[in-house]
């Protein structure tokens, strides 16, 4: 035993005596230290007894150096590049190291107290990469989400396509881009096919009550779109050309340089779509033509120590409605205009105020128009005349002042970080069809979060939420979320969010009224308020080449006075408070990543609740089944990539009331999505060539099936648009640098 101790002593003696200095590992791109980070270092002084010695950093990212003088120095840390450097062991010394290629685009902003890697967040985000985007050749947010795990997407033909979270849609999903909220919802949900994936870098997702963060619209999830910043140290530009053979045609471009230390970006682009119907046996189409034009804007300087950046976005959609001709010679017809114009102009401000300390200030205005036109037209002249019932015109105009702003202190050397910020909104709603013409709502709020790490593995996060809003009582909104790194590589989630939401001017006051819509506004409608449960687990395991990423998770979503789009009388739908609404899930997934290759695989179980539960003998939760498979490969020998991106969307059922109060059970058809690409690119990523196809299951309309017990059992069904068929088509890029 003696001599055991005795040996043990000589052979760390050298590390007692020369040790001087220390090393301190840090993220190439935050610049934050790594703790766990595995250092090995390898005297090269020759007079050590032992030479060699690993070790590894702690919450700090620092380690000391265990000999005197000059040693070889390799950093291995799971996500990142190994490193090398020789460094003199006398001094201190800091060691940038930069992450892998293997997991991509890891460093996220929703929600952050500063910009942090994915593991480091305390919530569970989900990133789309720039890649994903490109492989799969969405052109739109729609084409993107369509096969997305835990995301079902809704479709009407003038009103445009929705989403679901977690079992939540509409208001309860906020959609941002560089963070700030897009404007624009008609009947609580934004149309995915109207924005843009033309320089995009990043998508990020949280699936949770995000409400004490980002307010109202943020309890189901955030969805925050990342468009690229101007490049500050060359000049590039691309151009893109997409053609898909339902005869949609695409282009669009970005151009980047640098002018005396400020940064510029312009991108810009046209869609246009012909219109589809499965059948064509008359001018009346299934998808309605539709045109769009979308730029975008972006000029940043940096100060000393303020990041500035100012963008401007437009867009504009031109949607053509035909009428079927009019009976008995079908000479004429009445065709609707919806011409659509949104531009929002955002200044950001992003200062470094101290160590460690951020102050970060958006200002926003907002504009969205929507103009509805009814025109009889002459089918043997082709001449059109606008009609002369004020009933079939509608002019819609909101206004929305943003100003967003934090400040936060996230030192990691602390147990303690913070986060307060102020979310003042205001918006003006103009009309017609608004009841009294013009509405006005105001909603402030406080909020802050703090930060507490009492141990190194563990990290508690409560946050608060204090609003006035000008039309409803608001109560305090709170949220605790924890995380806890039980092994080196496997994290636990969990979170409780409150939610609050006072009806938009839409739900209270906005009336739509056409050939195919008939919705009246509420004005009596009241707030809705919720409660979220989210918990996850997520386990990395690291290969020498590769990682195998596993997680799972559970929610739980309980809503009060819930609202939603019923039926009324006749033909008339108006918003209303169903009482009560809930849903559950969960999710399994599985991750594999090479520098070649990126499989994802993942199944969910979401559950929605059933109105009739309470009264009735029937089951409280209905639930419905989603796969999804996705795979990139990059094949070495020619340099091509493979993609495939697969969903299988599962039944769901539901319980309805019928025309004589009558309990009807439905289903709404289980359907498949496949899209498939080859990507190859020339002449050092100059030229990009794209094929491949979409929707290859060829699935357009699922039926709705509906059974009645009225008498006799009988039953009906009714379609519901999912797309256009199995299309192919074919993309040009061009990348000059």
């Amino acid at each position: 035993m003696t001599k055991k101790l005795i040996f043990t002593i000589l052979m760390f003696f050298p590390t007692l005596i020369y040790a001087q200095g220390k090393l301190t590992i840090l993220d190439g791109n935050t610049k934050k230290p790594l703790a766990s980070a595995t250092v090995h270092f390898t005297s090269l002084e020759g007079k050590t007894i032992k030479n060699t010695y690993v070790d590894k950093t702690n919450i700090k990212g620092e380690v000391p150096f265990p000999f005197k003088g000059k040693q070889a120095i390799i950093v291995s840390y799971v996500g990142y590049k190994y490193t090398f450097d020789t460094l003199d062991g006398s001094n201190n010394h800091k060691l940038y190291i930069e992450p892998t290629a293997i997991i991509l685009d890891e460093i996220v902003t929703t929600g952050q107290f500063s910009p942090q890697s994915v593991s480091n967040s305390v919530y569970p985000v989900h990133i789309i990469s720039e890649e994903r985007i490109s492989s799969q050749a969405a052109t739109n947010l729609r084409d993107l989400m369509n096969t997305q795990l835990n995301i079902r997407i809704g479709q009407d033909n003038i009103l445009g396509s929705s989403m679901s979270i977690n079992g939540l849609s509409g208001q309860n999903v906020k959609v941002m881009v560089d963070g700030v909220p897009v404007i624009g919802r008609l009947e609580g949900n934004i149309d995915l096919s109207q924005i843009s994936m033309n320089n995009v870098s990043k998508i990020e997702i949280i699936e949770g009550p995000m409400s004490t963060i980002y307010g109202t619209d943020a309890l189901g999830g955030v969805v925050n779109i990342i468009t690229q910043d101007p490049v500050s140290d060359r000049m590039q530009f691309d151009a893109n050309g997409y053609y898909e053979s339902v005869y949609q045609v695409n282009f669009d471009g970005n151009l980047r340089f640098n002018l005396n230390n400020y940064n510029f970006l312009a991108s810009g682009g046209r869609n246009f779509f012909g219109g589809y119907s499965t059948v064509d046996t008359s001018r009346n189409k299934q998808w309605n033509p539709k045109i769009q034009y979308f730029g975008n804007f972006k000029l940043g300087h940096d100060f000393k120590n303020v990041k500035v950046r100012y963008s401007l976005q437009y867009f504009n959609e031109y949607i053509l409605n035909r009428g079927e001709p009019w009976l008995p010679y079908k000479e004429q017809a009445l065709d609707d205009e919806y011409r659509t114009n949104r531009l929002t102009n955002s200044l950001f401000l992003n200062a470094t105020v101290g160590n460690y300390k951020y102050w970060n200030t958006l200002f926003d205005f907002s504009y969205y128009n929507r103009k509805k036109n009814t025109y009889y037209m002459d089918l043997t002249t082709l001449d059109k005349v606008i009609s002369g019932n004020p009933e079939d015109h509608d002019t819609t105009t909101f206004d929305n002042y943003l100003i967003r702003s934090t400040y936060s202190m996230d030192d990691p050397n602390s147990k303690y970080s913070f986060l307060i910020g102020t979310d003042l909104n205001y918006e003006t709603n103009i009309g017609n069809r608004i009841e009294g013409n013009t509405k006005k709502i105001g909603d402030y709020a406080l909020y802050g979060s703090i930060g507490w790490q009492p141990f190194q593995n563990l990290q508690i996060q409560p946050s608060v939420r204090f609003i006035y809003n000008t039309n409803y009582h608001a109560p305090i909104v709170p949220a605790v979320n924890i995380k806890w790194d039980i092994l080196r590589h496997f994290a636990f989630r969990a979170s409780y969010a409150k939610g609050f939401r006072a009806p938009t001017l839409k739900e209270l006051y906005f009336m739509f009224v056409d050939a195919n819509h008939n919705i009246w506004g509420n004005p009596n409608l009241s707030a809705e308020n919720s409660d979220a449960w989210n918990a996850s687990l997520n386990y990395k395991l690291p290969f020498e080449n590769s990682i195998l990423d596993i997680g799972t998770s559970f929610f739980y979503n309980d809503i009060r006075n819930l609202i939603t789009l019923a039926f009324i009388q006749d033909t008339k739908y108006s918003n209303v408070n169903v009482g009560k609404y809930k849903t559950l899930g969960t999710n399994l997934t599985a991750n594999y990543y090479t520098n070649r290759l990126s499989l994802q695989v993942g199944f969910s179980y979401i559950g929605r609740y059933n109105d009739y539960s309470d009264s009735l003998n029937m089951p409280v939760f209905t639930y419905s089944p989603e796969l999804q498979a996705n795979l990139i490969y990059q094949l070495p020998l020619w340099d091509i990539q493979l993609a495939a991106f697969y969903k299988y969307t599962g039944k769901m059922p539901g319980y309805g009331l019928g025309d004589n109060n009558q309990i009807i059970e439905y289903d709404i058809e289980s359907y498949n999505t496949l899209d498939i690409s080859v990507h190859k690119s020339f002449l050092s990523n100059l030229l990009t060539l794209q094929i491949g196809g979409k929707n290859l299951f060829n699935v357009t309309s699922i039926k709705q099936n509906i059974a009645t017990f009225e008498g006799a059992h009988t039953s009906g069904t009714t379609t519901l648009p999912i797309g256009w068929g199995r299309t192919f088509f074919a993309s040009v890029k061009i990348n000059i640098k």
